[in-house]
Parts: C-alpha cells; sequence; structure tokens
C-alpha cells in the first residue's frame, strides 16, 4: 500500500493558533469583566468547535451568560478579523509539507475551525494552495470524531481511506481516523489532555511532526 494523502488538523498541529484564540475569547468577554490573560485556560477548553470551546472558558471562570448565542456571534466575528496576528506555523510544518510534495504526497486540512479563521490563516503562510481540500467546521456534515471529514478529503482524489494519514493533537482526530480506517498518527505534545493522547489507540504516536515522513516512508507502494 501506497499512501496517497495526508489529512492534517491545524490548531495544535501545523500552527500554534492559542494566542490569537485566547485574544479574542478576552475581548469577547469584557462585558463580563477583565479575567487577564486567557491563554491556559484556552489550552485547556480547546476542542470540539468554537461553541463548546465558549462554554468551557465561560464556566472555567464562573460567568453566567447574559446571552450566550451573541457572546459566540460576537467571538467568531472578532476572531475572523483577527486569527493570524500572533498565530505561527510550527517549525516542522514547512519542511513535512516540502517533504510530502517531493513524494508526490497529497494534503488537506480538516479542522473544526470556523471557515473564515481557517482561511485566513492558511492564505497568511501560502498553505491553501499546496493543499487539495479544506474542511472546517462550516463544512462538516458529521464533526471529528465521525470520518466524514476524511472521505471528504479522500473523494476528492479517488483515494481509498486506507490510503490516507490522519494527523491530530487530539482523541477526535484520532478517533477520525479510526473511524474511517486510515492510519492514524496521534501528535503529543499539542493542546489535548495529554493523558488521554497516550491511551489514544493511535497506530503511530509521536512528538514531531517532521516523524510523519517517516511514517508515510514506512508503507510500501
Amino acid at each position: 500500500m501506497k499512501i496517497k494523502l495526508v489529512i492534517f488538523d491545524l490548531d495544535g498541529t501545523i500552527a500554534d493558533t492559542i494566542p490569537d484564540i485566547a485574544a479574542a475569547m478576552r475581548w469577547t468577554i469584557l462585558k463580563y469583566g477583565d479575567f487577564g490573560d486567557l491563554t491556559e485556560l484556552t489550552r485547556r477548553s480547546i476542542g470540539n468547535g468554537s461553541r463548546k470551546m465558549l462554554e468551557r472558558i465561560l464556566k472555567g471562570l464562573n460567568v453566567e451568560p447574559v446571552d450566550f448565542e451573541d457572546d459566540l456571534r460576537r467571538y467568531l466575528d472578532y476572531y475572523a478579523a483577527h486569527s493570524c496576528i500572533y498565530t505561527k506555523l510550527y517549525p516542522d510544518t514547512l519542511p513535512v509539507f516540502d517533504g510530502l510534495e517531493e513524494r508526490g504526497i497529497k494534503m488537506a486540512v480538516a479542522t473544526m475551525k470556523p471557515r473564515n479563521a481557517t482561511m485566513n490563516i492558511l492564505e497568511s503562510f501560502g498553505l491553501d494552495k499546496r493543499l487539495i481540500k479544506v474542511v472546517s467546521s462550516d463544512d462538516m456534515e458529521e464533526p471529528k470524531p465521525s470520518p466524514w471529514s476524511l472521505y471528504a478529503c479522500a473523494n476528492e482524489i479517488g483515494a481509498l481511506p486506507e490510503e490516507c494519514v490522519v494527523v491530530g493533537d487530539s482523541m477526535t482526530d484520532v478517533g477520525c481516523a479510526i473511524n474511517g480506517g486510515a492510519v492514524s498518527v496521534a501528535l503529543m505534545g499539542g493542546y489535548y489532555d495529554q493523558e488521554k493522547m497516550k491511551n489514544s489507540g493511535a497506530m503511530f504516536s509521536t512528538y514531531e511532526l517532521k516523524d510523519v515522513l517517516d511514517i508515510v516512508d514506512s508503507f510500501e507502494g
């Protein structure tokens, strides 16, 4: 079997997006008070989309929202306009992209991030043109750990799920791969609970994104 496609998560996998997300969250809830730097709380709360993240942050601060839907809209609008100020790619991201392209392996991104912010980040770093498909939370008919996004990306190039690798730092990424029959790579050291990630059931686990190149090389055509 030869790997034809690698599907990456975004937050905590190919880019450190926490600083901009935390800043947007702080701005969003200023009407309830200034809670200072929300970086660590945001890191613990991220996952499963913006709605769940905002719910977790408000609960973590013991804040009862006056109008949660309005807060969510304000966050999404603000973050869409300020999503790539402090965000940075991880050092291994571009070398891994280069290595996969040299091997003739296609790439995609599947993220629970809103589409506007997702595309702003990918375009800012010139990654959008290197991807065969981008699936955001706005596009997903079924969120991860459903394999829906895996199938959508694989279908783009006519690949079988088992010819695809899903790389992510959360249990939902690993679940997406396992549920869809793809090769699962758990990226340790990301945003998700590390104790849970140690027992994710992924086919491969690594602390280094660059190891993805060795993983795809381990499959023979």
